[in-house]
């Protein structure tokens, strides 16, 4: 059987994994649940007690992964895009590092809402403008790629954040569309190293509907 990747009808947390799948050419399903499908899966302890989603149910069928930074590093393991070096390896984790602490705030899920109130897209807004002007600077010195001069998965990491969060167009809310635009128009740096992994993963970008 091949593997089955499960999570949401959203990019969310398994964004990265499926990039990185597609830009392999792995083949996988790509299993699409609602919250009540999960629920009824996580009582049913389908995927082992106290399961979180994304799931990667390996082709064996029996054996299950979650977490996914886990599965996107056991994954990027498997098919070559681990950091070659430790100076590689430092960079892509401090972007994770950075992102951790800059973007999980409770803020994020006014995307998930339909009428937020401004104070809290304004707070939105600009815990994104901080995060890439953090990166942007990381990336100033012309490096090819977000860990040097090879692709790794904090590549696919970064495109999933970009493609959820500041180049979206089914988010729900013109503001921050608005505001991540004009954001991402000043970050040469980033786009730089964004052009090969949009390239690379054109199709998927391309059949994206979802808004987080």
């Amino acid at each position: 059987a091949m593997p089955k990747l499960v999570y949401f009808d959203a990019q969310g947390r398994a964004q990265a994994i499926r990039y990185l799948l597609d830009a392999k050419g792995v083949k996988y399903e790509d299993q699409r649940v609602t919250f009540a499908e999960w629920n009824a899966i996580k009582q049913a302890n389908t995927y082992g007690e106290g399961s979180q989603l994304p799931i990667l149910v390996l082709d064996d069928g029996s054996t299950y992964w979650n977490q996914s930074f886990a599965i996107l590093k056991a994954l990027a393991m498997e098919h070559g895009y681990m950091p070659t070096t430790p100076a590689c390896f430092y960079e892509v984790e401090w972007f994770y590092s950075t992102a951790i602490d800059i973007l999980e705030k409770t803020e994020r899920f006014v995307t998930m809402q339909d009428d937020p109130a401004q104070e809290g897209l304004d707070a939105w807004l600009a815990y994104l403008t901080k995060f890439m002007n953090t990166v942007e600077e990381r990336l100033s010195d012309g490096r090819a790629h977000l860990g040097g001069n090879e692709v790794t998965y904090g590549d696919f990491s970064l495109l999933a954040l970009v493609t959820s969060y500041y180049e979206n167009p089914n988010g729900k809310h013109e503001f921050i569309k608005r505001g991540t635009a004009t954001l991402m128009a000043q970050c040469p740096n980033v786009n730089r190293v964004l052009t090969p992994m949009k390239e690379m993963c054109e199709a998927t970008i391309a059949g994206l509907n979802s808004f987080v």
